[in-house]
């Protein structure tokens, strides 16, 4: 997989370089080309106005390259400024170089202006110059300028913006098939790591169940129906944990198969929660922990699906003992308002990582704490949760700090 993408960025990093290499050469050849036009027009205007004067030729390369929209040309003769101007407007207006212009004409030995005049060639027909000086002074230079040249041709400029689309399109293409791909790898990953649990989770019963069937193959096990009685119990009680592990992996897949037919109902909120928190005492006060009710508003009456509704809670508040290495101190906050309400869920547990907060909910996603058999579970309890969050248009929030905590909030409407 490495070497792949590696090749497939080597080849798209290759691309773009030889876009940019071909986008470059093809500026310079278009300013050459357009250097080139610009230099040969001045050239013959310098050598008319020469043959004019002189009858000869004598100033060799009289024009010179100030930029890219900008060109010099020295005149060491007088210069007839009608045919000059007469000259430029007819040469430029010329299809391949259809663009406006402006020309100065400046003396050589001060350097100061002495004419100049802008050509809009797009917007009006060749103007023909009557009064126009004539400069007898041996020594001129002209400054032609094209300020609204494009530095890239139209269509130049179209091919390359098609090119750079797709060639973004390829980019943006590779980069999603990158996500699904580790994405994909990081869900067998979590497959494989959920399937370990499974199994572990499977064992323990399933050794319980055979050890205590091999028991009661027992010829004597009858005269001691006390004991009987016993093994008889730890079967039913490891057949219900494997029951209970097995419906919430169905309840999960007919979830998925958007198969979760939801039961509303009207309950007071708080009363609903005073009954789960009793029932869940027993086991915090198994670790000498705490529960602290906050109910802010007396009484909360909401509508939902009272018993996922008490799924979420209970997973919620399982995670909350399970994942603290201390003393637990659960605190559960409640409040009401004219249309929503809230429930904060706070622990003094190990804490989340941040990096690992935004996958919580991710299926089969089990937040890295040493060995994956310390704590059980399958990594489906939040995914459960955030699935039935948004079966009922709930919003759900985690903040968490390692080693001080984490706060579930549970806001929903009150309709």
């Amino acid at each position: 997989m490495r070497w792949v993408i590696l090749l497939a960025s080597i080849a798209i990093a290759g691309i773009i370089i030889s876009q940019a290499f071909w986008i470059r050469k093809g500026l310079l050849i278009n300013q050459s080309n357009f250097d080139n036009a610009v230099s040969r027009i001045l050239t013959e205007i310098s050598n008319d106005l020469e043959i004019q004067s002189i009858g000869e030729v004598k100033t060799e390369d009289p024009v010179l390259r100030i930029s890219p929209r900008s060109y010099l040309l020295n005149i060491k003769i007088p210069i007839d400024v009608n045919y000059l101007a007469d000259r430029l407007q007819t040469e430029f207006a010329n299809p391949f170089h259809n663009v406006d212009f402006s020309y100065e004409v400046y003396e050589s030995s001060n350097k100061l202006l002495v004419f100049s005049d802008t050509i809009f060639i797009k917007d009006q027909q060749l103007r023909k110059f009557k009064y126009l000086p004539n400069l007898n002074k041996s020594r001129y230079y002209v400054m032609v300028n094209f300020p609204d040249r494009p530095i890239i041709p139209s269509v130049m400029l179209t091919i390359w913006i098609t090119a750079i689309i797709i060639l973004t399109s390829v980019i943006i293409f590779f980069a999603y098939t990158l996500h699904v791909i580790f994405k994909q790898r990081r869900q067998s990953e979590f497959q494989k790591s959920f399937i370990n649990n499974l199994a572990h989770e499977f064992k323990t019963p399933i050794s319980t169940i055979s050890i205590s069937a091999h028991v009661l193959q027992e010829d004597d096990i009858l005269d001691e129906p006390k004991r009987l009685k016993n093994y008889a119990m730890v079967i039913s009680n490891e057949v219900n944990r494997l029951k209970t592990q097995v419906n919430k992996i169905l309840e999960i897949a007919s979830i998925e198969s958007n198969e979760m037919a939801l039961s509303h109902e009207e309950f007071d909120l708080n009363v609903l929660l005073d009954e789960i928190i009793m029932a869940f005492e027993v086991n915090v006060q198994k670790r000498n922990g705490t529960v602290t009710r906050n109910f802010l508003s007396k009484s909360c009456i909401i509508y939902a699906d009272k018993v996922h509704f008490t799924n979420v809670i209970n997973t919620l508040l399982d995670n909350a003992l399970k994942y603290c290495d201390r003393i637990p101190a659960i605190e559960i906050e409640t409040n009401c308002f004219e249309t929503k309400a809230y429930i904060k869920i706070k622990d003094n547990g190990i804490g989340i990582a941040k990096e690992n907060l935004k996958r919580v909910f991710d299926k089969f996603y089990r937040v890295p704490t040493g060995d994956i058999h310390n704590v059980k579970g399958f990594g489906l309890g939040l995914n459960y949760v955030k699935m039935v969050a948004n079966a009922h248009s709930w919003n759900i929030n985690v903040g968490s700090e390692v080693k001080k905590g984490s706060i579930f909030t549970l806001t929903f409407p009150k309709n």
